[in-house]
């Protein structure tokens, strides 16, 4: 059962039928789920799926007239005749996947199916759906402007993780708390996602224990088909899980001066892996800089397993397992837990009911040179209600008792930093639920707005 992916399921349906665009290029990270949309899409809708090989110019037509179901042709000029007669008047898709290994495979390759695009396709009713893997490769061949596609203006469309609630379509069974740590776990990857089982620390195992190494999909995987010299890379991701944010930090930790780190940190964030922050009201604020890795698998990987490397190698997988990750894992929860809590209010936000129609979520935070801390907000969003600039301020618990009356104190004081707009809303957020002095307190208080992690999971 295809799940998911509704909303890119539309677009392509809407290039296909109803623009006037000739070329989609598709692109995300290996396991992303791309084929299976692309599959999925062709289920619907007039189409061949050509998954492309890294090979010579005589296997690579071979295959492409595997997939056509035609008789042997000598040229791509041939295939490509041939594509046209089978699409005949009607809507058609000619989806290639893994396109940088069909440009590779002869330099010609890309200029014969661009003028057969141009010159017999155009008005034929043909359109050209291209799909790579490798952001590098996509950008040198698909994206950039000098990219032979990109006289045609392609549509163009980064496949991403599926947020919380798409994700969470895999384990519907599962309770609040386990769906939180599968969503952590899997980062809303399809080829993850499959892989839950019954009880977390099963799920574990086939995630990132077992089937997946042989899959080749792992972490340092995916990043190694992208870069090279790995150790430092590895070096800096490490550090990144363990908390170490800005520059300096990761500097000394991996023993390398700062000039030398941010072209490292630059590399990594050009293929999706790393991503730069600043306080959502601050973001000119060089001095607020901090780097953070974007998807939760990835931070699992880094923060378990990279670190229990000769566990992991040595085979001694179950120890690994039940010393260095079940015991560790609250700390992490918390983390994901504030994710999950930004797409709740993504999602939430289109409802009447809800404070504001928001523009923008991210955090504010503010760091404290001497101690080498940094303490905040773990959500701030801006927004507007009724026409009136509005700004919410969350911080998300994931703790194992109620909140109580203190902590909504605290939360209010904090905003005295920042210059708040008159429609200024405080969101707690609790894995434990809220004692009855806090409820009363936001019984009394309209603008303080308190939200239950079972709530927040079972969301429609």
């Amino acid at each position: 059962m295809f799940i998911g992916r509704e909303r890119e399921l539309r677009q392509l349906e809407e290039f296909l039928e109803n623009s006037d665009k000739r070329v989609f290029c598709l692109y995300g990270r290996q396991g992303i789920g791309k084929s299976a949309l692309l599959k999925g899409f062709l289920k619907e809708h007039r189409g061949v799926y050509f998954p492309a090989y890294k090979t010579t110019e005589d296997q690579q037509l071979l295959l492409l007239q595997n997939v056509l179901n035609i008789k042997k042709a000598d040229s791509l000029e041939a295939v490509l005749n041939e594509v046209t007669d089978i699409a005949g008047n009607e809507r058609f898709a000619f989806v290639i996947d893994h396109y940088g290994d069909f440009a590779k495979t002869d330099e010609s390759y890309a200029a014969i199916l661009h003028s057969f695009l141009k010159e017999r396709w155009y008005d034929n009713n043909i359109k050209l759906i291209l799909c790579e893997d490798s952001y590098l490769t996509a950008n040198k061949l698909m994206l950039s402007a000098g990219a032979i596609w990109q006289d045609f203006e392609p549509e163009i469309m980064e496949l991403k993780c599926m947020d919380f609630y798409d994700s969470a379509r895999f384990f519907a069974d599962a309770t609040p708390e386990e769906k939180i740590f599968y969503f952590g776990l899997t980062g809303g990857m399809p080829c993850y996602l499959k892989q839950v089982r019954d009880d977390i620390e099963h799920s574990v195992e086939n995630v990132f224990l077992r089937h997946t190494s042989e899959m080749g999909i792992l972490p340092e995987k995916q990043i190694a088909s992208e870069l090279r010299e790995m150790s430092y890379y590895n070096r800096m991701l490490l550090t990144l899980a363990s908390g170490k944010t800005r520059v300096n930090q990761i500097a000394e930790d991996v023993k390398k001066p700062k000039d030398v780190v941010v072209p490292y940190l630059k590399k990594l964030m050009s293929i999706g892996i790393v991503q730069k922050e600043n306080p959502i009201t601050e973001k000119d604020n060089r001095k607020k800089t901090r780097y953070s890795i974007v998807n939760e698998s990835d931070i699992f990987w880094y923060k378990f397993i990279a670190p229990n490397m000769d566990m992991y190698l040595c085979g001694d997988r179950q120890r690994l397992l039940s010393e260095k990750i079940m015991p560790n894992v609250a700390d992490y929860m918390r983390q994901v837990f504030i994710h999950v809590c930004k797409d709740y209010m993504i999602k939430r936000a289109a409802d009447p009911d809800f404070p504001a129609r928001l523009h923008e979520v991210g955090n504010w935070w503010e760091n404290d040179d001497e101690k080498m801390t940094t303490a905040g907000f773990d959500l701030v969003a801006i927004g507007e209600n009724k026409g009136a600039p509005a700004m919410l301020f969350a911080r998300c618990f994931y703790d194992e008792d109620p909140i109580d009356i203190a902590t909504l104190k605290s939360l209010i004081d904090l905003t005295r930093h920042l210059k708040t707009s008159d429609n200024t809303y405080y969101v707690i957020f609790s894995k434990s639920g809220f004692n009855a002095s806090a409820q009363t307190a936001a019984s009394a208080i309209k603008n303080i707005i308190l939200i239950s992690m079972k709530e927040v999971c079972e969301y429609k």
